[in-house]
């Protein structure tokens, strides 16, 4: 598979249509939305900006050891465990699972198969992060434009929930996106550099949020 190939084919599998149901998970934007934390383009820059810190030791940094060929199992078993509120861990289940079937017809991934098989003998939960990583590193891109993508994706997931929760209109989500494009490679640079003891570091409030998320007397997403 060729550089650009490889390119496409994980902007394919990352974008918001890409049917593995992304698109029902704010991961707990959804009560920042409905507690007016994030109430117009200037909040939800602060809340992008906080978010994009907080990736390098989170799902961007799981993926970046993934597709460094870090031990599989050790890395899911800490993922796993990251993920504190139940709605984050059980969403990122069913995200990898999706992932993992649609890939398996659509490209030749030995390292996604290999982590289906772990998943299905009961040795790793499955993580949609990890399987990214595999993603990335099965596709033979390369590591940091993948990493780009991916958390390209994580951000753009944001804006589009806040601008339907708020609502927003669709040029301040892009402009509030925009100004996060050049934060994107410090932030995989960071992630490449994250250590194993750093994995799962990540902000109480977005935790906090997500587990209120739960609670929460009426909701229109997943997490």
């Amino acid at each position: 598979m060729s550089t650009g190939t490889a390119l496409l084919r994980i902007t394919q599998a990352l974008d918001p249509l890409f049917p593995v149901g992304a698109f029902t998970l704010s991961n707990g934007l959804e009560t920042y939305v409905q507690k007016e934390l994030i109430f117009d383009e200037v909040s939800l820059k602060k809340y992008l900006t906080a978010y994009i810190h907080t990736l390098p030791t989170g799902d961007l940094g799981f993926a970046a050891r993934a597709a460094m060929g870090d031990n599989i199992t050790m890395l899911d078993e800490l993922c796993a465990a990251a993920k504190s509120p139940y709605e984050l861990r059980d969403g990122s289940i069913k995200l990898c699972r999706r992932f993992i079937k649609a890939q398996a017809v659509l490209n030749e991934c030995p390292r996604l198969t290999e982590y289906s098989k772990k998943i299905a003998d009961g040795e790793c939960t499955g993580l949609h992060s990890i399987a990214v990583g595999l993603f990335i590193a099965d596709c033979g891109a390369d590591i940091n434009e993948g990493l780009s993508l991916y958390c390209y994706s994580l951000l753009s997931a944001a804006v589009n929930h806040a601008v339907k929760l708020v609502p927003l209109r669709q040029l301040d989500g892009q402009r509030a996106l925009g100004d996060m494009l050049e934060e994107i490679p410090s932030a995989v640079s960071a992630a490449l550099k994250i250590s194993p003891d750093e994995l799962g570091i990540s902000g109480a409030g977005f935790e906090l949020r997500s587990m209120q998320h739960e609670k929460l007397f009426t909701r229109i997403y997943m997490s």
